[in-house]
C-alpha cells in the first residue's frame, strides 16, 4: 500500500493571474477608477502570453471588477456599486473571516442536516466518505479533497435548504486549494474519519446536538493544523 501523498495540482495560469490583479484592486494599488497597465505591460510584467491576460481580464469584466472602455483601456470599477460575486468576495476576504463564517455556516448545517435528511442524503454521504478511504489508500490527496469537499456539501444539501447548500457551494470554490496545500503540508489529520463518521451517524440518527458536536470538532481540527502550517 502507497503510504505517501500524491502532489497537489498547480493553479491554471490564469487563475494565478486572476488572483495577482483581484489583489491588487483589493490593497487599492488599482484604485476604483484607475486604469490597470496595458496589455503588454501586464504580460511582461506576470511572463504569460497575451491569451492568459485576454481570458483573465474577461473574467474579472464578467465579476464586475474590470471595465474594458474600447480605445482607451481597462478600468476598475467600484465594486461598492457593483454586484461582485460571492466567489470573489470570498478570494479576498481574511484567513480569520473564512473560519468564522465557515463555522456559521458548516453548524447550523450540520443542525438542519439531523432534522431534514433523507434516505438518499444518507446514502451520499457513505458513497463520498468511501471515496475518501480509498483516496487515502491511493495515496490521492486531491481525490482525498474532493470527496471530503463532497461529504460537507453533501451534508448541506441534506439540510433542506437550497440557499444555504448554495452558499456552501460557492465556499468550496475557496477551500479546494487551502485544503489541497494544507494536507500536502501536514498529511490527511487522523481525526477526520472518526469525526466524519461521527457526523454521519449523527445526523442519521436525527440528533442534531452530536451532529453539530462533530462540525465543531472538524473545524477546530482544521484551525488548529492552519495554524501550525502558518496561515494565520
Amino acid at each position: 500500500m502507497q503510504s505517501r501523498l500524491t502532489p497537489v495540482r498547480p493553479k491554471k495560469l490564469g487563475d494565478l493571474v486572476i488572483q495577482q490583479i483581484q489583489e491588487k484592486i483589493s490593497l487599492g494599488v488599482f484604485p476604483a477608477g484607475s486604469k490597470i497597465p496595458t496589455e503588454p505591460t501586464l504580460m511582461a510584467q506576470l511572463g504569460v502570453g497575451r491569451s492568459t491576460v485576454r481570458e483573465a481580464v474577461r473574467v474579472l469584466v464578467s465579476a464586475g471588477l474590470l471595465e474594458v472602455r474600447q480605445g482607451d483601456g481597462t478600468y476598475v470599477l467600484d465594486r461598492h456599486s457593483g454586484h461582485e460575486p460571492l466567489e470573489y468576495r470570498l478570494r479576498r476576504a481574511k484567513a480569520e473571516e473564512i473560519r468564522e463564517v465557515r463555522r456559521i455556516i458548516e453548524v447550523e448545517t450540520a443542525r438542519l442536516a439531523a432534522k431534514n435528511r433523507t434516505p438518499a442524503d444518507l446514502a451520499a454521504m457513505r458513497e463520498h466518505l468511501e471515496k475518501k478511504r480509498d483516496a487515502v489508500h491511493a495515496g490521492d490527496t486531491h481525490g482525498y479533497v474532493a470527496a471530503d469537499i463532497a461529504f460537507h456539501s453533501a451534508v448541506a444539501a441534506a439540510s433542506g435548504n437550497g440557499l444555504l447548500a448554495d452558499i456552501y457551494r460557492s465556499f468550496t470554490m475557496v477551500f479546494q486549494d487551502f485544503l489541497d496545500n494544507l494536507i500536502a503540508d501536514r498529511g490527511v489529520n487522523q481525526y477526520q474519519d472518526r469525526i466524519h463518521t461521527g457526523m454521519l451517524d449523527a445526523i442519521a440518527a436525527r440528533d442534531a446536538e452530536k451532529a453539530v458536536a462533530f462540525a465543531m470538532e472538524a473545524l477546530d481540527r482544521t484551525s488548529d493544523d492552519a495554524k501550525a502550517l502558518g496561515e494565520d
